[in-house]
């Protein structure tokens, strides 16, 4: 058996699978805000999936996690994380190892995601695609040739730092005018937040009387054509589009697969992303490939990590 856990910028998830990838158990945890507390609650929720799976740890053979930023997969350390910030050069496996007494490998979280929805009778369609994942930031993985890919030391195709304006938002990871600042989940409650004042009689003011501020309720009141909620899912949407037009011009996929929490929200998003994909990508590559959000994204970043953690696992035996 095998865990994988996917540490979000919000939440922590994890599942315990078999090596057919069948879910024998699965849960969630709050992301702390320092690097010890992450520690606790990643060997706290190992310990209840081994548990609500009726499962030995001592049966569980590996460990999988994904994590956002930089990271070194071969130290399994975490080198700078620009969502989880009190992350630098942090031996993450090697702390989880020893606490756990279980071997464990690090990924990049986008990558995870990739591996998961392929791993999936989903993804086995494709033999070239790319991934963007949609949350707190944006992260990106990818298929090319039927093989993951993951760069040099696994911080491959880190698209949300993809720069779209030189001179543009200042983004947490030091950089100007980074994807990310302008079509992620975040840049979405901060771009509806700017503009409440201009827009009086958006039905979020009624909203945020009793609740913060978040892309589910813009979701939810731009399905009901509040006109703010539209706007913002406007703008995320058009950037976002710029950035997957420069990944189809560069890797010329069969498929830009959308993850992450906010892919929840595809059916707002995928229509204006291939309004300008096909104004802006080339000819030839734009038009036979898909733009498809993930089914099941809830699972599939943990499944994959599962996964990763399995085919390393069997690797180093």
């Amino acid at each position: 058996m095998y865990i994988g856990i996917d540490i979000g910028g919000t939440n922590i998830k994890g599942v315990l699978t078999d090596k057919d990838g069948k879910i024998i158990s699965s849960g969630d945890t709050a992301t702390p805000g320092n690097a010890k507390a992450i520690d606790k609650s990643i060997i706290s929720l190992i310990e209840k999936l081994a548990l609500d799976g009726k499962a030995d740890k001592s049966k569980i053979d590996a460990i999988g996690i994904g994590a956002a930023g930089s990271i070194d997969r071969r130290k399994g350390m975490i080198i700078t994380s620009p969502n989880i910030l009190c992350w630098k050069n942090y031996p993450l496996t090697a702390n989880i190892e020893k606490i756990s007494g279980i071997k464990t490998f690090l990924e990049n979280d986008a990558t995870v995601a990739c591996a998961g929805f392929w791993w999936e009778n989903e993804g086995k369609r494709f033999n070239n695609f790319v991934m963007v994942t949609l949350g707190t930031g944006i992260g990106g993985g990818a298929v090319i040739d039927g093989r993951l890919f993951s760069g040099q030391n696994g911080s491959s195709l880190e698209v949300g730092h993809m720069t779209i304006d030189v001179n543009g938002k200042q983004c947490t990871c030091g950089n100007r005018g980074c994807l990310e600042q302008y079509a992620s989940a975040t840049a979405l409650v901060k771009y509806t937040d700017s503009n409440l004042k201009k827009y009086r009689n958006s039905s979020l003011h009624q909203r945020i009387k009793k609740e913060k501020l978040n892309a589910k309720m813009i979701y939810e009141e731009a399905l009901k054509k509040d006109e703010l909620s539209v706007k913002s899912f406007e703008y995320i949407s058009n950037h976002l589009g710029a950035g997957i037009v420069n990944i189809i011009n560069i890797f010329n996929p069969e498929a830009v697969v959308l993850g992450g929490g906010l892919s929840n929200s595809h059916r707002l998003i995928i229509p204006a992303v291939k309004k300008i994909v096909s104004g802006h990508a080339m000819k030839g590559m734009k038009e036979k490939v898909k733009i498809i959000a993930v089914k099941n994204q809830s699972i599939i970043p943990s499944l994959g990590s599962a996964k990763i953690a399995m085919d390393r696992l069997k690797h180093i035996m």
